[in-house]
């Protein structure tokens, strides 16, 4: 009976500490540069940040293939003070946990003219309440498919696309500038699309018409975790960064964007890129680097900051 209560004790001692682990904070630094949503590598041209959240790029190291682009991270600095940031943008040649503040973000945990500071932190969920939006990239039709996600509450793990009204599913391709895509299409004007997040909870937007550079908004966010939420499009137009309604189930709207993610340099110090070009037989963007916000004279710089 002892032998028996000591596995049962040890045995949740474990999973306890597990727990905890699974919790740690990322530890990392963090420069600062002149933030870039717009051309960033995540591609979000047709995107303003909510109010409440400030931007930030994230190490290459981190990349993952655009899978945490427009999640949302909760950053301590050295003197404890916190922000929330979302990742917009990839910071190339930084060390592993490094984020690129923009630089209101820096200055609201320390002094700008640091340059670099120690950082702890994590993945959170997005304080967002309007719906999230799809946005299709110019030159998109029944042979050529291309998707994001932009303004999910939490980080994005898959879309998928249904043409016989939900039974089937058919995957698609995440690109390392945040655009899900299938080179052949789907051969039809109208489907289904499910976004499903990294927790498992998925949103389902139905009857979306394929549209080069336009937007569909969903009618909801995602849920809590293990339910799904299904939308159906009407033909109001609206702004994929509308203000967010105080309700997170509104009618689902389709609109016309200004278009798809131009080539864009961008002015990121040293996380900026250029966007994908938006054509059938585009190529993959390559991050452009320059020199990261420079510290005053008078402070040194560690040589593993987020280098051109």
């Amino acid at each position: 009976m002892r032998f028996s209560s000591t596995l049962a004790i040890g045995a949740s001692l474990a999973l306890a500490n597990a727990a905890v682990i699974g919790k740690r904070s990322l530890s990392g630094e963090a420069t600062y540069y002149g933030g870039n949503v717009a051309g960033g590598m995540c591609s979000f041209s047709t995107y303003t940040l909510p109010s409440d959240i400030l931007g930030t790029a994230l190490s290459d190291s981190n990349w993952d293939n655009s899978a945490n682009c427009g999640r949302c991270v909760s950053v301590t600095g050295p003197d404890g003070n916190a922000v929330t940031a979302m990742i917009v943008d990839q910071c190339p040649g930084c060390g592993t946990n490094h984020l690129d503040l923009f630089p209101d973000a820096f200055s609201d945990l320390a002094n700008p003219t640091l340059g670099i500071i120690p950082v702890t932190w994590d993945y959170v969920t997005c304080p967002i309440t309007s719906p999230l939006v799809l946005h299709q990239k110019e030159g998109v039709s029944v042979d050529w498919f291309s998707m994001q996600v932009v303004n999910a509450n939490k980080g994005v793990a898959t879309l998928e696309v249904s043409i016989d009204g939900g039974s089937t599913w058919q995957s698609t391709d995440r690109q390392t500038y945040n655009f899900f895509e299938q080179s052949s299409g789907f051969g039809v004007k109208t489907m289904d699309i499910k976004v499903t997040s990294l927790d498992g909870d998925e949103v389902i937007v139905k009857n979306v018409e394929i549209g080069a550079g336009s937007s569909v908004t969903a009618d909801s966010n995602f849920p809590s975790s293990g339910t799904s939420s299904s939308s159906a499009v009407s033909s109001s137009a609206s702004s994929s960064s509308a203000p967010a309604p105080s309700s997170t189930l509104v009618s689902s709207v389709a609109s016309t964007s200004s278009g798809a993610p131009a080539s864009v340099t961008g002015v990121a110090a040293s996380s900026s890129s250029t966007a994908a070009t938006a054509t059938p037989t585009l190529s993959i963007p390559s991050a452009s680097t320059s020199t990261y916000a420079a510290p005053s004279a008078t402070t040194a710089v560690s040589e593993d900051a987020c280098e051109p």
